[in-house]
């Protein structure tokens, strides 16, 4: 049983998918609706009725006008901020906060520039206390994936 106003620690067992998970089904978005409701303002309908499911491995791409949602549902789907109504599943579970297997990055720069560029790309891995030994090598080859391989050491500019 959680304690209110404890949050629980996730481990490596949080970052596999449920047993059960239909692959052709990794992301599954059904009936998402986000309405925004400011003290002061006519609430904002953000969302409605959004309904999607992505496989597993796929690369798809949201495109459509500012202000349409694109970003509010990526937040939602990225455990950032709740939806109004409907359900988001990823990787066969309930999204209600940060899934592990959900990364996002944003429009606006958000590196630490007192950090290095390794030391930026560590950051997920501190903040879930999982071991820097085990993940260092992984935020190599992903920095050379993206043609930063020697640049590690550096600063943002």
């Amino acid at each position: 049983m959680r304690t209110p106003g404890r949050r629980r620690r996730r481990d490596a067992r949080n970052a596999h998918p449920a047993p059960d998970v239909d692959e052709a089904r990794w992301i599954e978005v059904e009936g998402l609706h986000k309405i925004y409701r400011p003290r002061r303002s006519e609430p904002t309908h953000a969302l409605s009725g959004i309904g999607f499911t992505v496989r597993r491995g796929e690369f798809i791409s949201v495109v459509g006008p500012s202000g349409c949602g694109k970003t509010t549902m990526l937040k939602i789907l990225a455990g950032l901020i709740p939806g109004s109504e409907g359900a988001v599943r990823v990787a066969g579970r309930e999204v209600a906060g940060p899934p592990p297997e959900v990364g996002m990055v944003f429009q606006a720069a958000t590196l630490l520039p007192w950090r290095t560029v390794l030391e930026n790309v560590m950051v997920p891995v501190e903040v879930r206390k999982l071991d820097a030994r085990v993940y260092r090598e992984r935020a190599g080859k992903l920095l050379a994936m993206v043609g930063l391989d020697g640049f590690e050491g550096k600063y943002r500019s």
